[in-house]
């Protein structure tokens, strides 16, 4: 809530990514109420929040990245990606129902690419909205990771470290609004002096 704040004040990519962290909020608020209100499963959630991070932080890395081989790529993934997502639901209705790791996959890593690529251009000068991109990049990479071993965990049918991949994403969330909170208290301090 802290970033509506400078939602007037502030360019295009701060209120996108205002956007996204409110957006991504209220789909886990709803994920997590799902089963008391209707009794259904919040994987049918993951869908929409897989898709919907792709494309409001796709659309955020448009302002930050700058040469056009990477606004290029950017676009040309954002174009393919939902189309190809859409298409596999419009074949078969069921996948809707089942939690998919490929589309987390496919929805998350180029993401983390973005980010790298975000990285990269700020080597040796000042980088644009630098901890909210450090926080995206070790959040998803690491949760990415983390969902990759869930499903090592569940073929191998060792249930005793299922709490445990939980927690573990629970506090790397924490971490991620960590950067995120330094961010804002950069930004509001930048802007002050």
């Amino acid at each position: 809530m802290l970033y509506f704040i400078g939602f007037f004040k502030f360019e295009k990519a701060y209120k996108i990514f205002t956007v996204y962290i409110t957006g991504a909020l209220l789909l886990d608020y709803v994920s997590s109420n799902l089963w008391q209100w209707f009794k259904i499963y919040n994987v049918f959630t993951f869908h929409f929040y897989d898709l919907f991070q792709f494309i409001i932080l796709s659309y955020f890395y448009t302002y930050l990245l700058k040469t056009k081989a990477q606004l290029y790529t950017i676009y040309g993934i954002l174009i393919f990606l939902p189309l190809l997502l859409i298409s596999r639901y419009i074949i078969n209705p069921n996948l809707f129902f089942e939690y998919s790791l490929l589309e987390t996959y496919l929805t998350t890593i180029p993401i983390i690419i973005y980010s790298t690529m975000h990285l990269y251009n700020g080597i040796g000068g000042k980088s644009q909205y630098y901890y909210i991109n450090l926080g995206l990049l070790f959040y998803l990479f690491t949760s990415t990771f983390i969902f990759l071993l869930f499903k090592l965990i569940d073929v191998l049918k060792i249930n005793e470290f299922n709490s445990a991949m939980y927690n573990i994403n629970i506090v790397l969330q924490y971490f991620k609004f960590g950067f995120f909170f330094y961010q804002l208290k950069v930004i509001y301090f930048a802007k002050n002096e």
